[in-house]
């Protein structure tokens, strides 16, 4: 898993590298990166757990506090794309945890991918859940829109348009795989298309008030 993560990393890096314009991320943030995720290598998953997997938006909350209950467990991680969710699953697979939560692929978005790519990167990660544990429920949630008004984040730019087109991707993969799939784009989105003013201070991450709406979408399936 380890060797995994470094080419991961080292892959990350060299697509950053090739944006003509850098990406938002910065080598601290690639530190935090390989700390959290060998942190997860060493936490334990029972089969009663509740996994939030995922990047930043996941990252962010104290899940188990919001959904209270104790067996919710974060493991998401800032910068993170759906191929990272891939290579990092081995931890939390092993455990065969009862449900698995994911949310991804806005960093993907911002990292030049489109929406059937980020679908079929979706699509393999499931399939390797389903593979190696067949009896975790899945539940595939939407990516959420974003705003560029409020802050620039420049590889989204004029990029609204591939968050819709791989949520439509990934429902399609819901489909084909039986999970559940969950559509919070509509509760979080404007009449413009972009992520509510009052729900972010940055135009990407949530304030707490946009936790709270996500914790209202998915509480009945944590019960």
């Amino acid at each position: 898993m380890k060797k995994a993560l470094l080419i991961l990393i080292a892959t990350i890096a060299a697509i950053t590298a090739a944006q003509a314009q850098p990406i938002e991320r910065t080598a601290n943030q690639d530190k935090y990166y390989v700390r959290r995720a060998t942190h997860f290598d060493d936490l334990p998953v029972h089969r009663r757990d509740i996994i939030m997997l995922g990047n930043s938006l996941t990252d962010g909350a104290e899940w188990n506090e919001l959904l209270r209950n104790p067996r919710v467990k974060n493991r998401g991680i800032i910068g993170d794309i759906v191929q990272g969710l891939y290579e990092r699953m081995e931890p939390i697979l092993k455990g065969k945890p009862r449900k698995i939560f994911i949310l991804s692929g806005v960093n993907d978005v911002s990292h030049g991918v489109d929406g059937d790519s980020i679908g079929r990167a979706m699509e393999k990660l499931i399939v390797l859940i389903k593979q190696r544990s067949p009896r975790t429920k899945i539940y595939l949630q939407s990516m959420l829109p974003f705003n560029t008004d409020v802050q620039m984040w420049k590889l989204l730019k004029d990029r609204e348009q591939v968050v819709i087109d791989g949520n439509r991707a990934m429902e399609q993969v819901a489909k084909r795989q039986g999970v559940t799939w969950i559509n919070l784009y509509p509760l979080f989105v404007d009449n413009e298309g972009k992520l509510r003013r009052e729900l972010t201070n940055d135009g990407l991450h949530l304030l707490g008030p946009g936790y709270l709406i996500w914790r209202d979408a998915i509480l009945k399936y944590t019960k």
